[in-house]
């Protein structure tokens, strides 16, 4: 969530004012699933075969990887598991990922399959330009082009759809080779698909940008009055403070005015949204409503039913 406010209090009367903050607000990612304030797995099939199984995992990190750094500042917190290909198994079934679901205890689970890998073609050798002494055997360097295909495999136990969506995707990765210039096209491609590692960590890199967030801008109305307190909630949730913001409005709810307690229930609702506690912020939003609702409230209910669709 990325804010940017500019707020100026002027003198006020005994009723409430407010402003406007414009917010980019996290929104589903490109698959059509909401990702955010979620915690995820990550689970590869290995299938036994050598070049496929360093494919599978370099990828599964990869993915996670790119994930961590989008969704948690980079911090290694996504499990990457391996599992054994069982004959028979069929891993877009929603009861194998649900499984798999109780096993890792995360919100999301996502299954890679074992890569689909096509004949391999080696490049022509090219001469190693830089500089140094290059071992006669590592002097030439040689691109091999490795078509493949993936499936990938997602259950969200917090979405509502309650379903296990699919997603497949095809391209060409290229590990390289060093030799000497006269190796076999064979020795070539074998060597290169030892390296096959590290492309596909691009690749499981490139599969995870389809569930990064995507975002929106939208604007959000914050009530206060003529106060000491409450112009420090207002100057809190301006900097983006929220938890400081809510615990000053949780204060202000102690008050006989049922105007100024629902102002401070409201604002706890927007406070609650934006730390990603939707139910809570209904359930604020529904007490200010209850005690004197403002003009505010309805455009926040909507804002916060959409997103628990």
């Amino acid at each position: 969530m990325i804010l940017s406010a500019c707020l100026s209090f002027m003198a006020v009367s005994c009723g409430p004012s407010s402003f406007t903050m414009d917010v980019e607000m996290r929104d589903v990612s490109r698959s059509g699933l909401d990702l955010g304030m979620k915690t995820f797995s990550v689970v590869y099939i290995d299938n036994g075969d050598r070049t496929d199984s360093s494919f599978a995992a370099s990828a599964a990190e990869g993915f996670a990887q790119k994930l961590e750094s989008e969704y948690f500042s980079g911090e290694k917190v996504i499990g990457v598991y391996r599992l054994d290909s069982m004959p028979g198994a069929v891993y877009s079934s929603k009861d194998t990922l649900l499984n798999l679901l109780m096993d890792v205890s995360t919100d999301v689970v996502f299954v890679m399959e074992p890569p689909v890998l096509g004949p391999a073609t080696a490049g022509r050798p090219e001469k190693v330009k830089t500089g140094g002494n290059i071992p006669a055997d590592s002097s030439y360097l040689s691109e091999v082009e490795v078509p493949f295909s993936v499936s990938l495999h997602v259950y969200d136990s917090m979405n509502k759809a309650d379903s296990v969506f699919s997603f497949a995707g095809h391209s060409k990765v290229r590990p390289v080779a060093y030799s000497d210039g006269n190796e076999s096209d064979d020795a070539v491609i074998a060597t290169a698909l030892d390296a096959i590692g590290e492309p596909a960590a691009v690749i499981g890199r490139k599969l995870a940008e389809s569930f990064v967030s995507t975002w929106k801008n939208e604007s959000y109305s914050i009530i206060y009055y003529d106060g000491d307190r409450w112009l420090e909630a207002a100057v809190a949730a301006s900097d983006y403070r929220w938890k400081e913001a809510l615990d000053i409005w949780i204060e202000l709810t102690g008050t006989n005015n049922l105007q100024k307690r629902s102002c401070a229930e409201y604002n706890i609702a927007v406070a609650c949204y934006m730390l990603g506690e939707t139910g809570l912020a209904l359930e604020w939003l529904d007490r200010s409503d209850a005690d004197c609702p403002v003009y505010q409230s309805r455009s926040l209910r909507q804002k916060i039913s959409s997103r628990t669709k």
